[in-house]
């Protein structure tokens, strides 16, 4: 199904309702979404648990999983929605998107890439780099050793950049090198998630 038309209904009432389903679970609200796909019709939450310190969110497949259940049923009795639709709860997953000003603040000290809606002072539209502190209504980020401010306003995207680190393998003594290994390549000593993987539960159609 391919949807022609923008349903028009009010977010923020569906938002205002979901707020006690989510306080419930100790989760929070990072975003809320009406996008439409191939599918036909997606709402799609992002939420992360209160007072999180990782990027991900911390919260689990099965948290996803309770509060897309929850929410289903509420958005079921309220009947906010006009038409069908499919709904979706995740996490805001290693590669987060940065909204606000608070949330570039939260994540100073990470790597990001932030796209700009138009060229920095040195002319790069594109800046990928360390997040560093910014007076109010700018964003700052060091790029090859070196610092570009640019207004709050110009950013179009924002993302966090999710890096892997190689750990010693186990033995390995601190200060001398690993031997070579011919025709193989070195392996990473922790499995970590794929860059912008994210936990998800979809939730069945709905149908009027």
């Amino acid at each position: 199904m391919e949807p022609s038309t923008r349903a028009v209904f009010d977010l923020g009432r569906v938002r205002d309702a979901v707020a006690p389903v989510l306080a419930s679970h100790g989760v929070t609200l990072v975003d809320l979404e009406w996008i439409t796909e191939r599918a036909g019709w997606t709402l799609r939450f992002t939420i992360e648990r209160e007072n999180a310190d990782d990027a991900g969110g911390g919260v689990t497949l099965e948290d996803c999983a309770d509060v897309s259940r929850d929410v289903s049923s509420l958005l079921d009795v309220e009947d906010l929605i006009p038409n069908h639709y499919n709904l979706e709860v995740s996490s805001p997953g290693l590669d987060r998107r940065l909204r606000t000003a608070a949330e570039f603040a939260r994540f100073l000290g990470r790597t990001a890439k932030v796209k700009l809606a138009r060229p920095a002072p040195d002319g790069q539209r594109l800046l990928r780099g360390e997040l560093l502190e910014a007076p109010e209504g700018q964003v700052a980020v060091l790029v090859d050793g070196k610092r570009i401010a640019v207004p709050f306003a110009d950013v179009a995207e924002a993302r966090l950049v999710f890096e892997l680190t190689a750990q010693p393998k186990k033995g390995q003594r601190q200060g001398k090198e690993p031997a070579k290994e011919s025709g193989q390549k070195k392996q990473l000593a922790e499995a970590a998630p794929r860059s912008g993987s994210k936990r998800s539960e979809r939730g069945s159609e709905k149908r009027k």
